[in-house]
């Protein structure tokens, strides 16, 4: 995977908290709204956050995000089926 390299200004980092993997935390938040807009899956968005699936699903939970699809409706119900299970 190819990678590029972008100057975040010092309030952004302030806001998102230097504690935290800057790195991690922009790749996690592009992913999410690429998801929220419908332009990727959730098991792409996942991938591209570099997270197993279901901790991307907390993490949409953690940022109260609605969990969709992309997919046609048995595939979808499947990703809905494996969200249930983890919460349970």
């Amino acid at each position: 995977m190819s990678s590029i390299s972008v100057k975040i200004p010092s309030d952004i980092v302030g806001i998102i908290g230097e504690h935290k993997n800057i790195e991690k935390e922009s790749r996690i938040l592009i992913v999410t709204e690429l998801y929220r807009e419908g332009e990727i899956s959730i098991g792409r968005a996942a991938e591209l956050a570099a997270l197993p699936f279901e901790d991307f699903i907390v993490e949409l939970k953690y940022r109260e995000m609605k969990i969709y699809s992309l997919l046609d409706v048995s595939e979808a119900e499947d990703e809905e089926s494996k969200a249930e299970k983890h919460f349970k």
